[in-house]
C-alpha cells in the first residue's frame, strides 16, 4: 500500500506527464475499438451479402450437347425438384429446349447448312454421317426451329450470352408464365411476313400430335446463322418456361438452383451430382455461378485485410509507445531511483511505485475511451458510414471485450517493461529485483 500511496502522490505532482500517458491510452483504445468494430461490421456485411446475393448452380446432363433435337439432353423436372430437399438449396429455375417444325410458319432458310450439305453430297459423302457417328442420328428428322422455354427472357441462355435485346414489342418474365406467347428473331419475322400480335403454330417433328400455338409479342435481335442443324439463333423462338414444359411433357434441358450459402457451393455441387445420379442412373454436370457475389465481396475482403493490418499496427505502436514513455520517465528519474535505493528502500517497492505511476493513468485513459465511445456511438457509426459508403448498415458499438483486453495487457506489459528498464539501470538480473 505504501508504494500505491507514493505512486498517487507522484501522479498528482507530475500531473502533466500522467495526463500524457492517459491521453495516449485513450486515443489508442478508441482507435482499437473503431478497428475492431469495423472488422465485425465487415463480417456481418459478408454474411448478409451471402444471403442477399447468393450463388447459382447450373445442372445439366453430362452428355448434353447444344442441339435441341438430341433426346440425350433432357431429364425430368420432377427429379430435379426432388433436390430442393438438400440443405442450402433455396429454389430453382428451369429451361426447356424443344426441336420443332413450323405448321403455319417455317424456319429461316439455313443457307450455310444447305451449302455444306450440297458440297458433301457432290463429293458422294453422306452429310448426316458425321452426326450418326457422334450418336446424333436424330438430326436426320429434326426441324430447323428451336423452342427455348425460359422464365425471364433477359436472363436466358443464348439471349444473355450474346447480349441480345428486344427490338420490337415486349419480352416476358415470370409473371407471364401462363401466357402462350413468343419472342422471335427479326429474320424469322421477315421470312414469314409476320407482325407482332399474330399467332404461329409449331409441331414436334417426331410426334405430329404435339402442337403449340403462340402469339408473337416481341422480336429479338439475335440473327446468327450456323451450319449446324437447329443451331441458328435466327430460328430460336423464346417462350415462357411453363409453356415449354407443357410442350416437352415435363422434360427440361437445364435447371438453375439458387443457394444463399455461396461459400458451400463445392459441397452442394458434389451432392447434387451424386443424388441426381442415384435418382436417374445417369451422370450430371453442375457448374457454379457466383461472380456477382465474389465481385461484391471483394471490397469487403479488402476492408477486412486493412482492419487486420490496422490491429497489428495499433498493437505494435502501443507497445513501442509504452516502452518509449516508460523508458523516458524512468531514465529521467535515474538519480531519484538511485537515491531511493541508497537510502535502503527495497528495489521491488521502487519498481512497484513506478508501475503504479504508469498503470493508473493508463487505466484512466482506457476507462475514458470506453466512456467516450459509449456516449458517441451513433456519431461514430455515422462517420464510419460516410467514410465507407460502399456497403450499407454500418454501425458502431463500444466493445467491453476490447476494454478488458486493454486492462489485462496494461497489467501485464507495464510491470514487465518497468522491471526490464530498472534492471538495465541498476545492472541487476530482473529476478534479483524481485
Amino acid at each position: 500500500m505504501r508504494s500505491l500511496h507514493l505512486g498517487l502522490k507522484s501522479i498528482r505532482y507530475h500531473w502533466k506527464r500522467s495526463a500524457l500517458i492517459g491521453a495516449v491510452f485513450l486515443i489508442l483504445m478508441i482507435l482499437l475499438q473503431l478497428t475492431v468494430s469495423l472488422h465485425q461490421n465487415v463480417g456481418t456485411a459478408s454474411e448478409r451479402l451471402e444471403s442477399d446475393i447468393g450463388a447459382d448452380l447450373n445442372l445439366r446432363k453430362a452428355e448434353a450437347v447444344p442441339f435441341s433435337y438430341y433426346s440425350g439432353n433432357y431429364f425430368k423436372l420432377g427429379d430435379a425438384e426432388a433436390m430442393l430437399e438438400i440443405d442450402g438449396i433455396e429454389s430453382l429455375e428451369y429451361m426447356t429446349l424443344s426441336n420443332v417444325s413450323g405448321v403455319t410458319v417455317e424456319g429461316v432458310f439455313d443457307e450455310y447448312r444447305s451449302m455444306s450439305q450440297q458440297a458433301k453430297e457432290g463429293r458422294g459423302e453422306d452429310y448426316w454421317g458425321e452426326y450418326d457417328a457422334e450418336g446424333l442420328g436424330e438430326a436426320r428428322t429434326a426441324g430447323n426451329i428451336t423452342l427455348v422455354g425460359v422464365e425471364n427472357l433477359e436472363d436466358a441462355w443464348e439471349f444473355e450470352k450474346w447480349k441480345d435485346q428486344v427490338v420490337e414489342g415486349t419480352g416476358f418474365s415470370k409473371a407471364d408464365a401462363d401466357r402462350a406467347i413468343a419472342v422471335v428473331s427479326e429474320r424469322f419475322m421477315h421470312w414469314n411476313f409476320l407482325k407482332v400480335g399474330q399467332e404461329i403454330t409449331l409441331r414436334d417433328p417426331l410426334d405430329a400430335s404435339r402442337e403449340i400455338t403462340l402469339q408473337v409479342v416481341g422480336v429479338h435481335s439475335s440473327n446468327m446463322e450456323s451450319s449446324l442443324v437447329a443451331h441458328s439463333s435466327m430460328n430460336f423462338i423464346y417462350i415462357p418456361a411453363k409453356q415449354g414444359l407443357l410442350f416437352s411433357d415435363g422434360m427440361v434441358m437445364e435447371v438453375k438452383y439458387h443457394t444463399t450459402d455461396p461459400g458451400n457451393t463445392a459441397m452442394l455441387k458434389q451432392e447434387l451430382e451424386t443424388k441426381m445420379r442415384q435418382a436417374t442412373g445417369e451422370d450430371f454436370r453442375v457448374t457454379e455461378e457466383k461472380l456477382t457475389y465474389l465481385m461484391a465481396l471483394s471490397p469487403l475482403n479488402t476492408v477486412r485485410k486493412v482492419c487486420l493490418w490496422m490491429l497489428g499496427t495499433i498493437f505494435a505502436v502501443s507497445v513501442f509507445l509504452l516502452i518509449l514513455l516508460t523508458g523516458h520517465q524512468l531514465l529521467g528519474r535515474r538519480t531519484e531511483i538511485g537515491l531511493w535505493i541508497a537510502m535502503g528502500e527495497q528495489k521491488k517497492r521502487v519498481i512497484s511505485q513506478m508501475t503504479w505511476e504508469l498503470i493508473l493513468p493508463a487505466l484512466t485513459g482506457i476507462a475514458g475511451s470506453g466512456l467516450l465511445t459509449g456516449i458517441f456511438e451513433k456519431s461514430i457509426g455515422d462517420a464510419m458510414t460516410a467514410y465507407f459508403p460502399f456497403f450499407q448498415g454500418l454501425s458502431f458499438q463500444a466493445d467491453m471485450r476490447v476494454l478488458l483486453g486493454g486492462v489485462l495487457a496494461s497489467a501485464v506489459l507495464l510491470p514487465g517493461i518497468v522491471l526490464l528498464i530498472v534492471s538495465f539501470m541498476t545492472r541487476n538480473n530482473p529476478k534479483e529485483l524481485l
